[in-house]
């Protein structure tokens, strides 16, 4: 059983205060957002690929009714082929990796909200501890994003999550604001039956692997989501401007010595984001 949690300030060496201001003065670009809101929708509707009985038509259409083994994102017999693409507004794109099911890893959309952490495991995986119901995103906002997935030497997987631009131009993504899924943030503080709490020498973060157009990698940039007994639990910038133009940005999580094991990462490997900035030529 979990102890009660204590809800920690989130790290002071990442998190920053610059401003996200779409035209600042002297800039020859403008920020454009990805938020996950209804109201910010610019795409056109369309349906998964095979299912035509599927429609999305705003960015809650791809939220599934229940976190794990949903129509959406676990349809094993008769898969959807989950995605999403910001049309019309910054040109991200998503989709689940190899078109399997979400255990195989990819990024959802969602606007879960948790705030009791005691006996929570993966069928809550979609859920953020952060802000309150109805308003769990970055800035109060309703929804975000949740990727799930990870590779390294001992997984069986060799295929990361990840964003790129659907109309093939190569752009450079400002940052995003990322934080700690409740499955994650609960595991990290007082762990679990697969893994213990972090310790003074854990870590765990994530990757972004940036590639140009010629399909090579342009940059890299990290972010602890645990440093120590630190443990991200607010939205927090994540700057990615070093990554350059990209065509495609990889996530990958990785963590320290405890929190592996024989087969690779105990600890859960997700993580939530939101308002994700693109940079685009000013008019």
């Amino acid at each position: 059983m979990f102890k009660k949690i204590i809800y920690l300030l989130p790290l002071a060496i990442i998190s920053t205060a610059c401003s996200d201001e779409n035209d600042e003065p002297g800039s020859s670009y403008e920020l454009r957002t990805l938020t996950f809101e209804d109201t910010d929708a610019k795409f056109s509707p369309y349906s998964f690929a095979d299912r035509s009985d599927i429609t999305i038509a705003d960015w809650s259409d791809l939220i599934d009714d229940v976190q794990y083994n949903g129509v959406l994102l676990y349809n094993d017999n008769n898969p959807t082929n989950y995605a999403w693409i910001d049309g019309g507004n910054t040109e991200l794109s998503s989709g689940i990796v190899d078109g399997g099911a979400y255990w195989n890893g990819g990024h959802a959309v969602s606007n879960y909200f948790l705030s009791d952490l005691t006996n929570i495991d993966y069928m809550q995986q979609l859920s953020v501890a952060t802000g309150r119901e109805g308003a769990a995103g970055h800035n109060g906002s309703s929804n975000f994003c949740v990727h799930n997935g990870y590779v390294d030497g001992e997984s069986y997987k060799d295929k990361l999550p990840a964003l790129s631009f659907n109309d093939g131009v190569a752009r450079t993504i400002d940052h995003m604001y990322v934080t700690n899924t409740a499955y994650t943030y609960a595991t990290l503080s007082n762990g679990n039956a697969f893994c213990p709490a972090a310790g003074e020498d854990s870590w765990l973060k994530i990757i972004a692997i940036g590639y140009d157009a010629a399909g090579k990698e342009s940059g890299r940039a990290e972010f602890k989501l645990c440093e120590g007994k630190k443990i991200v639990s607010d939205w927090t910038k994540f700057e990615l401007s070093s990554l350059k133009e990209v065509v495609k940005v990889e996530f990958n999580i990785d963590g320290s010595k405890d929190l592996r094991g024989e087969y690779g990462l105990n600890v859960p490997a997700y993580f939530a984001y939101d308002d994700v900035a693109v940079r685009f030529p000013k008019k």
